[in-house]
């Protein structure tokens, strides 16, 4: 079988950590169509995005039919499909939140296979010219992957990739999930949603994970994971490479953290340390 390609996705953090829910097959449309967006450059209202029938098939692995009906009907509903964006945001500091459509329009070329999509103007800030706080990954990484809530919960443990660790309260995670009223006992939503997700992270993308629970008295608060590259996917090291960069765990940002500095700036910080070959004084 052909080696699918490394199609990449980037979004802003923002984005990642938005309130929103799509089925599986809507996120397969819709990363395909970020996957179209370099993130270094300027968009502009109303730009299309182009997907044929042999990108879906090519990097999804499905049939014909298949791949003709996430053109036609999953495309509608994609278009129906909102999201929550919670602020600050750097660019309207008066905003505390934004809720807009993904899609501004959709438009189907005739007998060609394919269609194009426009994403909103509110959404365009949180996908162009992209500097920092934001988060990249192979496609391939989810191609797989047969949970939409396996994705989420990938792009919110990429996002912390540098960190290895990451902490989140379980009402947030719900909320960020879209859940409302689903599976409210907290067996159901580790039966249901977070188990199944794992094992499909384990199985089918390039990281490896395991979370534990944390408790106040008798009822579950928050989930902590643990992840990291998996070994015969990580970067091999020639003979010639640079000393090891120091990795930005919890522990080390925390520990280098300035006094008042929020954890993010903080994280942000010791990056542009890392990657400029110093160390925090």
């Amino acid at each position: 079988m052909p080696r699918k390609p490394n199609v990449v996705v980037t979004k802003s953090n923002h984005l990642v950590e938005a309130t929103y829910a799509l089925s599986l097959a809507e996120q397969r449309l819709h990363l395909l169509a970020l996957a179209r967006v370099d993130s270094r450059v300027p968009l502009t209202v109303g730009i299309c995005h182009t997907i044929t029938l042999a990108d879906v098939m090519e990097i999804y692995g499905v049939s014909r039919p298949q791949a003709y009906d996430l053109l036609c009907q999953v495309a509608h509903r994609l278009y129906a499909r909102s999201v929550v964006i919670h602020g600050p945001f750097p660019h309207q500091p008066g905003i505390a939140l934004i809720e807009t459509r993904w899609v501004a329009s959709i438009r189907y070329h005739d007998g060609h296979g394919a269609l194009s999509i426009v994403f909103a103007p509110d959404i365009l800030p949180f996908l162009s010219q992209l500097r920092e706080r934001f988060t990249s990954y192979h496609l391939t990484s989810v191609a797989s992957m047969t949970s939409g809530y396996a994705i989420r919960l990938y792009e919110l443990l990429v996002q912390w990739r540098e960190a290895g660790s990451r902490t989140v309260e379980l009402v947030w995670l719900r909320e960020r999930l879209q859940l409302g009223d689903k599976y409210p006992n907290i067996r159901d939503f580790k039966n249901r949603i977070l188990q199944p997700a794992i094992e499909q992270i384990n199985a089918h993308s390039d990281l490896w994970v395991k979370w534990e629970q944390h408790k106040r008295g008798r009822v579950i608060h928050a989930l902590t994971f643990t992840f990291g590259q998996k070994a015969e996917q990580a970067p091999k090291l020639s003979s010639s490479s640079k000393p090891a960069k120091p990795k930005l765990t919890t522990e080390y940002i925390q520990k280098h953290a300035q006094p008042g500095e929020s954890w993010e700036d903080a994280r942000v910080r010791l990056q542009g340390l890392v990657d400029q070959g110093k160390t925090p004084a």
